[in-house]
């Protein structure tokens, strides 16, 4: 099956029931377990793109909007061959109404094609600057098609091929098979940031080699339910780093359901807003969310340096004061100062776009913990009555910066009808609570 046809595939399945409870945003490479009805995931008319969207040599990317039909993409095929570009479907037909005019979508509208990056005196959404990558402008709603690389399809379809074991769908799979009941106790373990730096100098100066698969043949030994690694698994998100990275887990064969985020360096390149599609082939949609014991767990994909009005209405969703929540990220809002302010850098180890409305809806619902890696150490914040742990100490350089303890380890945490305990387990063999 092609990249295209696995797209396919996950539209068409967008709705499917399941037996395990599971959330995926977005997953244009891989179709999710079940996706709930909610108005960012809903996508009308979707069953009407049966194999349509199954476009020789091109890529779809996002989801078709009330308006947009397989003619519409059609024409952007034609044009994504003609200027081997990628062409973006935005405007009211894909929306479902005009962010100039505020009015709905009008069966006689303009189709609006734009190739991307293209000059564009209007900004697509009426407020904003232009995209300028694809996952930008799938972020906001809109529809891309894109020419498909022939020999890239080919790598990435071997990665997934590759990797189809430790996929997040196949891991909630597995971890489903033992539920728990709500209120009963269990574990989980946590592990940060795992690349062992890009440089030959960090790595000798700041590093210890192969400590990472250390901790985590730890945590597989430790009674966990699950392990869960907070990104920054490569030094840069290619095919060859991954496949490195999988290899790593067949040998090190860990037989606890092993879950991930998506970090920085997991991208192409590892700042900025580039594309994540090889960490997509080997492990699935960087958000989602699944349910155990009573206790909802959320992965929200922060790897870009932002959270999207998407990604925070999805996550609204999700939340319930209600329900224990337990959220992991890769990068820290950048509102904790005291481990992303940099000197007179105000910010920079964190996340600025969405941190606010973020970190309030984590107070709001009263999220029992906030686990965060990219900055290599330890420590933990309270704000607004909600627990930030910070543990980026899973086996990347261990550089000097504004985090005090700088260690590297992993933490199991009993999750029990009185909260959350953690315990820190470091390389050295020694272990003390997390306080």
């Amino acid at each position: 099956m092609t990249v295209v046809y696995a797209l396919a595939a996950a539209l068409a399945a967008a709705g499917a029931a399941s037996a395990q409870v599971v959330v995926t945003r977005v997953a244009p490479s891989a179709p999710p377990l079940a996706v709930l009805s909610s108005p960012v995931l809903a996508a009308p008319a979707i069953n009407d793109f049966p194999l349509a969207l199954s476009l020789l040599g091109t890529r779809v990317l996002g989801v078709p909007g009330p308006g947009v039909t397989p003619a519409h993409i059609e024409s952007a095929k034609a044009l994504a061959v003609r200027t081997g570009e990628p062409v973006v479907i935005h405007g009211s037909r894909q929306t479902g109404f005009s962010h100039h005019t505020g009015l709905p979508f009008s069966p006689d509208a303009d189709l609006n094609l734009r190739v991307l990056g293209a000059p564009d005196r209007i900004p697509w959404d009426g407020k904003s600057p232009r995209a300028a990558t694809i996952e930008d402008a799938v972020g906001r709603g809109h529809l891309v098609v894109a020419p498909a690389p022939t020999r890239l399809v080919r790598d990435l379809e071997a990665l997934r091929h590759q990797a189809r074991r430790w996929r997040t769908d196949e891991q909630l799979t597995r971890l489903a098979a033992s539920p728990r009941s709500a209120g009963e106790t269990f574990k989980f373990a946590v592990i940060g940031d795992a690349e062992p730096g890009r440089f030959w100098f960090s790595r000798t100066l700041f590093n210890t080699p192969g400590v990472f698969w250390k901790l985590l043949t730890r945590a597989d030994r430790s009674g966990s339910d699950f392990i869960f690694q907070l990104g920054d698994m490569v030094s840069r998100g290619t095919v060859f780093n991954f496949w490195s990275f999988i290899r790593g887990l067949f040998s090190a064969g860990p037989s606890t359901p092993y879950l991930t985020a998506i970090g920085n360096h997991d991208r192409h390149k590892p700042h900025g807003i580039t594309n994540d599609r090889v960490y997509r082939a080997a492990f699935g949609s960087p958000d989602y969310a699944f349910d155990r014991g009573g206790r909802r767990f959320i992965v929200l994909d922060s790897s870009a340096g932002r959270v999207t009005p998407v990604q925070l209405a999805w996550l609204a969703g999700l939340l319930d004061p209600e329900v224990p929540t337990v959220v992991f990220t890769h990068i820290p809002p950048a509102p904790l100062s005291e481990w992303t302010d940099w000197g007179s850098i105000k910010g920079a180890g964190g996340f600025k776009e969405g941190s606010a409305e973020f970190m309030r809806l984590m107070s709001a619902n009263k999220v029992q913990r906030v686990y965060m890696g990219h900055i290599h150490g330890l420590g933990v914040l309270e704000r607004g009555g909600v627990k930030y742990v910070l543990t980026g100490g899973g086996g990347s350089p261990l550089y000097p910066g504004p985090v005090k303890t700088r260690l590297h380890h992993w933490l199991s945490v009993e999750a029990g009808p009185a909260g959350l305990v953690e315990t820190v387990h470091a390389a050295d063999g020694s272990s003390f609570p997390l306080r």
